[in-house]
């Protein structure tokens, strides 16, 4: 069971706790971020104003319903309120596109964990191969970097959150049995058997967008982290499959041989950032992705990253 195919009360209950889950993250994230910049302004006690920026809560709620509704004849209403919330924000000033990005990444990765904790037996299955999967991914990624390195961070998160906010509609037409052409031959190829369709993407634009609004004055940080997450993750699954013998103590799916593919292929960030922290990165991405959660590694991996670039560098 997925939530795609939910019963009514599944998805009131999907509705309620992604949108608890996303406020209660938004305030983490809120009080974390708020501790950090002013212990770099060495403001801690001051009694002044605030010129910290932090993601759009309206927006992480907006689309908890939008993600909630996937598949759901109410979505479309949903989907347009997101856009209005986000609309609004921009046009009054209180939030950049980067906040409204990490509002949206906040927003699934509640999401995600709400998914999780109501239909815990849910389990996407690998594909007997996945070196087209694992290939797109590692590309998509690469491609992102190279569009940070030369339009920046600010481009980049418009491409990023128009391509997303384009694909999400297409997640539901697709998930409501809509036939797009070019869509179900590229879910035959890339598609994982018990995901929602699209999953895969939908995650990794989200993790990309996390990783922009955080790291938004380290240009070269945030290259790193989504470098990091797109060879290290590719490569784990490569390696894992085809010389993976020796099971994880903590997750009998995973190798230690993927996990070591992850790190090794992690350390090409040192060419973009030769700094102790890109070690850290790799060992910390490697075992977020070996765990075995009930959460898309395509958002907890550059979540993790990006949070820990934020307060290394």
């Amino acid at each position: 069971m997925a939530a795609y195919n939910a019963t009514s009360k599944e998805r009131v209950k999907l509705v309620l706790i992604n949108i608890v889950i996303a406020a209660a993250l938004y305030a983490l994230l809120k009080w974390l971020i708020k501790t950090v910049e002013l212990s770099k302004l060495g403001n801690v006690n001051s009694s002044g104003p605030e010129v910290i920026t932090y993601p759009s809560f309206y927006v992480a709620e907006a689309f908890s319903f939008v993600f909630s509704l996937l598949g759901h004849a109410l979505f479309p209403l949903a989907y347009l309120f997101g856009l209005l919330i986000s609309g609004l924000q921009i046009i009054a000033g209180s939030n950049y596109s980067l906040d409204i990005g990490v509002g949206m990444a906040i927003a699934g990765l509640a999401y995600a964990i709400s998914e999780g904790i109501i239909f815990s037996k849910k389990k996407a299955i690998h594909r007997a191969d996945e070196s087209t999967r694992k290939t797109v991914h590692i590309l998509s990624n690469l491609s992102a970097c190279l569009v940070i390195w030369i339009l920046g961070l600010q481009t980049t998160s418009y491409i990023v959150l128009l391509a997303l906010l384009i694909g999400i509609p297409v997640m539901h037409l697709t998930i409501r049995g809509i036939k797009i052409p070019g869509i179900q031959e590229w879910l035959k190829e890339v598609g994982r058997k018990g995901e929602t369709p699209g999953e895969g993407p939908f995650y990794n634009a989200l993790g990309i967008l996390f990783a922009l609004g955080m790291l938004r004055n380290d240009q070269l940080a945030a290259i790193a982290a989504i470098l990091i997450f797109g060879l290290g993750d590719g490569f784990a699954t490569y390696i894992g499959t085809t010389y993976g013998k020796h099971k994880l103590p903590w997750n009998k799916d995973k190798t230690m041989e993927g996990s070591l593919g992850f790190v090794a292929a992690a350390m090409s960030a040192l060419f973009v950032m030769p700094v102790y922290a890109i070690f850290l990165g790799a060992i910390l991405g490697a075992f977020v992705e070996s765990l075995p959660l009930k959460i898309n590694d395509n958002i907890t991996v550059p979540v993790v990253l990006s949070l820990l670039f934020y307060f290394l560098l």
